[in-house]
């Protein structure tokens, strides 16, 4: 959704956008015949890298099911094949929502279940020691465990106890566990994987990973018995999480020094003997020495107003027209360090830098498809978590039929409002994008939708609801629901 024109908005000059296709108009008319239709079959029925990735995962899945599936029945086993059967329906599933990513992940996780039946039936009771990578861009390196060269990682490679992984600066990868958790190594830094274990009589598991230096991310999930732990690791702090969380740690390479921020759960933190228990929205420092400091608090994460999620623009000339994003203010923050790529993890960002204001403008975009993130500084400068990750893509020509310019059908068919929750369930064009109070909302095969959102506040609240169709056509409908104050 465009988001209102304001007198003496902040600006932001992307160079890097800068396109000199004008001159190419003039004198070269085939050219960009052939560009527009390679864009076209590009946009339209070329498989994705994410869609061809996320498939591929689901094969390797399935067959690795199939094989699990032939050795006889046993406890433990089935309930391992039972795992990797429902982590592959939720790759399927995930696949046929168009959420590619989810896919393969869910896939990898099916993967890896079934692969743990199997070293179960060979009698190999402490299986699944491999770790699978989910996502990776630009220099990634891996040295094995038994080796002394560096190797450069490849999606298809897992990892074992032992290997280490090494990102370049403008490198990024994301790790999956055999329990869920995944682990994403920033850019410039080192992780070395320690553990991984589950006990076949009791069914703990335990992941450690050992950051020598840099930044990791890691995302846990809930745990299966007590005993589990997932544990990161630096030379002078230990980490540990026993339920579903998400925590950032970082190392100085030089110095030492370590700090723990948590956006999710609760985690342990451990250094120079003492303990400490650090709760989502608090970080905690250590000096080079492992004496913990005092706890800080992190300010809150932004939420994404516009472009709404996966938004196509469709401009005339993208180099003479304006992008707006906009996010809401958090209470507390300073500034906000608002990031823009063309990867998913951001390595190499096209902009990255610190706004004072919550709403900027970009200028002259070239065709292509972005990720925008903000994450709140508070007055010491220290980040909080980063918002969603959100998709938009720019277009310099209609897809589809040129003529068509009529907006898509949108229609409610029930509106229940429970409280602050509301329901909606209606109908828009089949393969159009559909958006609700600026979250991206799924479409079925026959243009049906459901969505629940919780609304934001007292009193009256304005729920817009847009759809686009292919050729960039939108329609919208506003519902207005009403919360009574406690």
């Amino acid at each position: 959704m465009a988001v209102p024109r304001r007198a003496q908005r902040p600006k932001v000059l992307l160079d890097w956008f800068t396109v000199s296709y004008r001159h190419v108009v003039g004198g070269v008319t085939l050219l960009i015949v052939l560009a527009v239709a390679a864009a076209w079959y590009y946009f339209q029925y070329a498989p994705s890298r994410p869609r061809q990735a996320a498939q591929e995962a689901i094969v390797r899945a399935d067959e690795r099911i199939t094989e699990a599936s032939r050795y006889p029945a046993g406890g433990r086993i089935d309930e391992v094949r039972t795992g990797a059967r429902a982590a592959l329906t939720e790759a399927r599933d995930a696949f046929t929502r168009r959420k590619y990513d989810d896919a393969r992940v869910s896939a990898m996780r099916a993967e890896n279940f079934a692969q743990k039946a199997i070293d179960l039936a060979r009698g190999e009771g402490t299986a699944a020691k491999e770790v699978r990578i989910s996502k990776l861009e630009g220099d990634v390196r891996v040295k094995r465990a038994d080796q002394f060269n560096w190797e450069q990682a490849d999606r298809k490679m897992t990892l074992r106890i032992g290997d280490q992984i090494k990102t370049a600066s403008s490198g990024s990868v994301q790790l999956v566990y055999f329990d869920g958790a995944i682990t994403t190594i920033h850019p410039g830094s080192l992780l070395e994987i320690k553990a991984i274990h589950e006990d076949p009589a009791t069914k703990v598991r335990r992941v450690s990973e050992q950051l020598t230096w840099g930044e990791v991310l890691s995302s846990t999930q809930a745990r299966n018995v007590d005993g589990s732990f997932h544990e990161v690791s630096t030379d002078t702090v230990s980490t540990k999480s026993t339920e579903a969380g998400e925590f950032r740690i970082a190392s100085d390479k030089e110095t030492k020094a370590a700090s723990v921020d948590v956006f999710q759960g609760r985690v342990q933190v451990a250094a120079a003997g003492r303990k400490e228990s650090i709760a989502a929205g608090e970080r905690i420092r250590a000096n080079p020495h492992g004496v913990l400091q005092a706890k800080e608090t992190l300010p809150g994460a932004p939420r994404l107003v516009a472009p709404s999620d996966q938004k196509v623009f469709i401009h005339e000339d993208p180099a003479a027209a304006e992008t707006t994003l906009a996010w809401e203010k958090v209470p507390g923050a300073s500034r906000y360090h608002l990031v823009i790529s063309d990867r998913t993890l951001y390595t190499s960002p096209l902009y990255e830098a610190d706004r004072d204001e919550a709403t900027v403008v970009i200028d002259g975009i070239r065709p292509g498809e972005y990720f925008w993130k903000v994450a709140a500084l508070n007055a010491a400068g220290v980040p909080g978590p980063y918002s969603e990750s959100r998709r938009f893509r720019v277009t310099s020509q209609k897809i589809r039929d040129r003529e068509d310019t009529t907006g898509p059908l949108l229609e409610l068919t029930e509106k229940v409002q429970t409280g602050p929750m509301l329901i909606l369930n209606g109908k828009t064009e089949p393969g159009a994008l559909l958006w609700v109070d600026n979250e991206k909302v799924d479409v079925y095969d026959d243009g049906t939708f459901y969505a629940v959102i919780r609304l934001r506040k007292e009193g009256v609240n304005d729920v817009l609801i847009a759809s686009q169709d292919a050729a960039g056509n939108v329609s919208k409908l506003t519902q207005r629901a009403y919360v009574d104050p406690y």
